[in-house]
């Protein structure tokens, strides 16, 4: 095992597997996919989309949607109607300065509260406590927010995810921020999750301004490590803290990179190949550089870029994989900012293959996009695409709001 902050270097190699102006392949024929899809808006009635999740909040077998509207200062639980194509009802609840917003049953009875990480001035970590009866829960005014008093002024906080590190108290925190004072830490859920002046924060490592956070097992000794993208500073670049275990999760936590230790590392993914190894992939968009495929064979890790195609905005925000035209291949579906009169969300066919190529999903409207989720909205069984944009062509923070785009392959 490796000593703390030590860093793990294991036979990086770097490639371009496609030139960035090949667009369609050589021997490919026509399809569905050589039009943008259609574009479905659930909400566009506030400003600045910031990411979406998504969770069955009421039980009701249909996943529903989280999204954080910056600049709008404000947070909503969209609830999936029968008509997917419609938009969506929402519970809407206050939140200043909001750069994530999840929920989890922090207080385990049952029903999910909205956690919230505000940046700007607000710098904060807030829950928003859920009415434990399901009629109260489509009433904002029913809910309780509180703020957790460890992490108020204390950094401005991009991301988190809920997790029960210790085994004790249910679901504590995982969270991080950016500079000044970047850091990446876990909230310890106390035995009342409701006395907010009992959460307490135990730093893991210092960073510039995190973009990712996974939750895997990247040692495969039963404990739950925590897998970043740092976009800034001395430690930017892919890598991951080694879970100490259960007792010592206060002190230490010796840390490998994997790699990118030029640009900016943005929202990453990962998958398997479906081998039944097992083995872990991970593909990170690097802005203006392509992206970087982690690939882990045997115990060691090797990597290759693939570059962008010259039709798509000028910085990447996110991927994800997934096999959108199920022909048995994996895709990448990947998203942009700074893209007026570009595409903003398109997808690299069988990127693994020997003839990969490209397809436009939104065409030239948008000019930032958010991480994607890829699910089966309309229930055809194919994978569509729902993502978030926040920036009309005005420089607005109007945008296109929470969209999804429908595959056409059936």
């Amino acid at each position: 095992m490796m000593g703390t902050n030590t860093w793990l270097w294991c036979g990086l190699f770097s490639i371009t597997v496609l030139a960035p102006d090949t667009v369609l392949s050589q021997n490919r024929a026509s399809s569905v996919f050589d039009a943008p899809w259609p574009r479905h808006t659930i909400d566009d009635s506030s400003l600045g989309s910031d990411g979406t999740k998504f969770s069955d909040v009421n039980n009701d077998g249909k996943f529903d949607l989280v999204t954080g509207w910056e600049e709008g200062g404000v947070s909503r639980i969209y609830l999936q109607p029968e008509n997917p194509k419609k938009k969506w009802p929402f519970i809407e609840l206050p939140s200043p300065d909001v750069e994530d917003a999840f929920v989890s049953d922090l207080n385990g009875d049952g029903y999910l509260d909205l956690i919230t990480l505000s940046e700007g001035k607000h710098q904060r970590v807030t829950i928003h406590w859920a009415p434990a009866d399901s009629e109260d829960y489509l009433d904002p005014q029913k809910w309780l927010t509180q703020d957790i008093p460890a992490t108020i002024g204390k950094t401005k906080w991009m991301f988190g995810r809920p997790i029960d590190l210790d085994g004790k108290n249910g679901i504590d925190l995982v969270v991080g921020s950016k500079d000044p004072n970047g850091t990446l830490g876990w909230l310890e859920a106390p035995e009342n999750p409701m006395i907010m002046e009992d959460w307490e924060y135990h730093e893991i490592t210092q960073l510039g301004w995190v973009m990712s956070i996974s939750l895997l097992d990247m040692n495969s000794d039963g404990e739950m490590d925590i897998v970043i993208t740092d976009r800034k500073g001395d430690l930017r670049g892919l890598r991951w803290m080694e879970n100490p275990g259960k007792d010592a999760l206060q002190g230490k936590w010796t840390h490998h990179l994997l790699g990118i230790r030029d640009g900016e590392s943005m929202f990453m993914d990962y998958f398997d190949n479906g081998t039944g190894n097992k083995e872990l992939n991970f593909i990170v968009p690097v802005v203006q550089h392509g992206w970087e495929h982690f690939e882990r064979k045997d115990g060691l890790w090797s990597s290759q870029k693939i570059d962008f195609p010259n039709f798509v905005g000028d910085r990447a925000k996110s991927v994800k994989v997934g096999d959108i035209n199920q022909d048995g291949l994996l895709d990448l579906t990947a998203t942009f900012s700074q893209a007026l009169g570009k595409s903003g969300v398109i997808a690299m066919m069988s990127f693994q293959s020997d003839n990969p190529y490209f397809i436009d999903i939104s065409g030239k409207e948008g000019v930032k996009y958010d991480f994607i989720l890829l699910k089966d909205m309309d229930a055809d069984g194919d994978l569509d695409l729902i993502t978030s944009e926040e920036t009309a062509a005005d420089g607005s923070k109007k945008g296109l709001g929470v969209i999804w785009y429908e595959n056409p392959i059936k």
